[in-house]
């Protein structure tokens, strides 16, 4: 018996599998084949391609047992229908008819088996759907590095360009459509938008306080109460700034690390 593919996504790594299949008989004889196989879960049965839809929307396995045959919709028409609405399993097609054969594979297949399906030829199927999820998983796990954050902010000088530390900047405010960068009490041109600069910041380090502004966290002095209800920040540098009413909870939270009066 072949290992469980390892990087799943899931803390069991088991193969999670929808039968498709008009036929009791047939399904039956499916649910078998996979039940051998401890690395297989086994999410549910559909008795057409209405209910194939359905479950797939719903559950989202790995791989579907995909019969082409069926009544309201066929395979093939589950299978490209799953493909443009981004939620297609792999599919391992089993059918009595070979016709089907060229069709089946356009949908991307993992295998086709014809019926009756031998244990042999079943196995085989399910062993190219462990090798096409197990370079799935690595895949994923190439591009799933952690975000980069920028160490260094391009800022607009009288001659030519300039790179601020990230470290040195006490807060970014919005200037018009771009912003303007403040550190040890200089200000500098950004040709960029807050939104932008918000993407780029880590959020360990920075905090939108207000569509406005984003503060570096260190530079917080304090966080004072307004006789109108709202609130303000009073920086090392002196400067104070607002919190607006919609961002006050994301403060409140980053903040509740932080010793800051």
């Amino acid at each position: 018996m072949t290992d469980p593919v390892p990087g799943l996504g899931r803390p069991d790594a088991r193969i999670r599998a929808l039968i498709v299949e008009d036929e009791p008989l047939s399904r039956r004889a499916l649910h078998q084949l996979l039940s051998r196989h401890p690395d297989v879960e086994i999410l549910g049965e559909c008795r057409d391609g209405v209910e194939a839809a359905d479950a797939l929307e719903a559950i989202r396995p790995d791989v579907m047992f995909l019969d082409i045959r069926m009544p309201e919709r066929s395979g093939l028409e589950v299978a490209r229908a799953a493909a443009r609405a981004g939620v297609a399993p792999l599919i391992v097609y089993v059918t009595a008819f070979d016709e089907f054969a060229v069709p089946a594979f356009e949908t991307d297949a993992v295998d086709y088996l014809l019926k009756p399906v031998t244990e042999d030829r079943f196995d085989a199927a399910l062993q190219r759907v462990r090798d096409r999820l197990a370079l799935q998983a690595r895949a994923q796990a190439r591009t799933a590095e952690p975000p980069r954050y920028a160490d260094r902010l391009r800022v607009h000088v009288r001659g030519g360009e300039l790179l601020i530390a990230t470290e040195a900047v006490d807060y970014i405010a919005a200037d018009d459509v771009y912003a303007r960068l403040h550190a040890a009490g200089k200000r500098y041109l950004m040709r960029v938008t807050l939104d932008a600069l918000q993407r780029e910041l880590d959020p360990v380090d920075f905090v939108r306080v207000h569509r406005s502004y984003i503060v570096r966290i260190d530079r917080i002095a304090a966080v004072q109460r307004q006789p109108n209800g709202n609130r303000a920040m009073r920086l090392t540098s002196g400067a104070r700034i607002p919190v607006s009413r919609r961002r006050r909870q994301v403060v409140d939270e980053v903040l509740a690390t932080r010793r800051v009066g």
